[in-house]
């Protein structure tokens, strides 16, 4: 304790030397810390996606038609043949869609509590002020059937509820953030591309529910759904606009029996693709999605890791420097204390204490800082926000800390090291 003190008081006298130092060292871990994030992304990924659903990702297949626009309905009427022509070949064993939007929820029995709720929900988010709106996830049959979704309340979603006419009430699912706000058999409805659509509540869903986050799956795997509203994806919808029709090239599933198969798909693909007119169709894994995501980063990667150590190593001699106009400044205290028995461990460790308080408080700052940035950017995904800040990342900021600590100090002490402890006192230095 009487080390920290002394080594506190030192770092205050030398405040604006601190500072300008602690700066530089907040950006070098904000970058570095930012590299290792990047860096674990695609494997985050991978680990989640096969955590909380069932797709193989060496058997699960995406594929989209390059230049595919909602406005050309020549295009949309023949990827539409495509869809069909592929959900029908020999080597697909599963085939599916999901699909995520934001609306706004009518007659709703307790509208103001779900607002509030919404409001709190979305408070230091890019949906403050909105909080009409209501996060809802499409689920054709074949992709629930690959979801891990479960069940606190109620009954989960069955086979008949998938043909449910629109003209019907559709059952739903809701987040558990939304229990005591909407109970079993409550009702609300939604416009769908101006036509009205009822829907009952039958279920509430676990807090450990999660699926793939549509917009960026590659980079952020899985999203909550404790805010999220779950319902069939009916086929009138899934046909209902060439909007929704060409977004669903991102979040189009086909499985395959074997790995093997592969090959042979794409082929598939590829050829109905042609026939129909349609440019060559992007056909890859969710796997080789992520090793493609993982290579195009990567020099983006390397710069952010390149230029966080550059400015640690520059920060290094800034720290030597200060420490030893420090120690030259304290000769006379350093020497008084080896005059009355202390040892010159103890007073390399005031040193080393100091020098690591300023290094690990730097790299707080700088690692806070990165982690309101990303929770901020991505404010949906916050568990996956705080899963990829979690004890990895802080091992290797912890190492890093340690290892410049070392090189800081080493020089330093050894100056100190060699100075007796009369010349210490007189202020004489070797």
């Amino acid at each position: 304790m009487r080390s920290i003190k002394i080594a506190w008081k030192s770092l205050w006298e030398r405040k604006l030397a601190t500072l300008f130092i602690m700066l530089q060292l907040v950006i070098s871990f904000y970058l570095i810390s930012n590299g290792f994030i990047q860096l674990s992304i695609p494997d985050y990924a991978s680990e989640t996606i096969k955590k909380y659903s069932n797709l193989d990702l060496e058997k699960t297949l995406t594929f989209s038609v390059p230049d595919l626009t909602s406005d050309n309905t020549w295009s949309i009427e023949r990827y539409l043949k495509l869809r069909k022509e592929v959900s029908g070949m020999n080597e697909v064993s599963n085939y599916g869609s999901f699909s995520t939007a934001y609306f706004i929820l009518s007659d709703l029995k307790n509208s103001d509590l779900y607002e509030e709720k919404n409001q709190a929900l979305y408070k230091n988010s890019p949906l403050r002020g909105k909080e009409k709106l209501s996060y809802m996830v499409y689920f054709d049959e074949s992709i629930f059937s690959s979801s891990k979704i479960k069940i606190l309340k109620g009954r989960s979603l069955a086979k008949q509820d998938f043909a449910a006419e629109h003209h019907e009430q559709i059952p739903v699912l809701v987040g558990q953030d939304y229990e005591g706000i909407f109970d079993i058999g409550d009702t609300f409805s939604i416009y769908w591309f101006g036509e009205k659509l009822n829907y009952r509540v039958v279920g509430v869903m676990d807090r450990e529910s999660k699926w793939l986050d549509k917009n960026d799956y590659i980079s952020m795997g899985v999203r909550d759904l404790n805010a999220a509203i779950v319902t069939p994806f009916l086929d009138y919808q899934k046909n209902s606009s060439p909007f929704v029709i060409s977004s669903l090239q991102k979040s189009t599933f086909v499985s395959v029996q074997d790995t093997d198969d592969r090959k042979i798909l794409s082929e598939k693909i590829k050829q109905a693709a042609t026939q129909l007119g349609l440019p060559s169709p992007i056909v890859r894994s969710i796997k080789e999605e992520l090793d493609a995501y993982k290579k195009s980063k990567i020099e983006l990667v390397k710069l952010n890791l390149y230029a966080g150590v550059f400015f640690l190593l520059t920060t290094s001699i800034g720290i030597i420097t200060s420490t030893l106009s420090s120690i030259r400044i304290r000769f006379y205290e350093f020497g008084i204390r080896r005059v009355f028995g202390e040892s010159i461990i103890s007073v390399a460790r005031s040193i080393i204490i100091e020098v690591f308080l300023l290094i690990l408080l730097s790299a707080c700052f700088g690692v806070f800082w990165n982690y309101y940035h990303s929770a901020t950017s991505i404010i949906a995904n916050m568990s996956s926000v705080k899963d990829l800040f979690g004890i990895a990342l802080f091992a290797k900021v912890i190492i890093l800390v340690l290892l410049l600590t070392f090189l800081s100090v080493l020089y330093p002490i050894r100056v100190l090291y060699r100075e007796s402890p009369y010349k210490l006192i007189s202020g004489v230095e070797n």
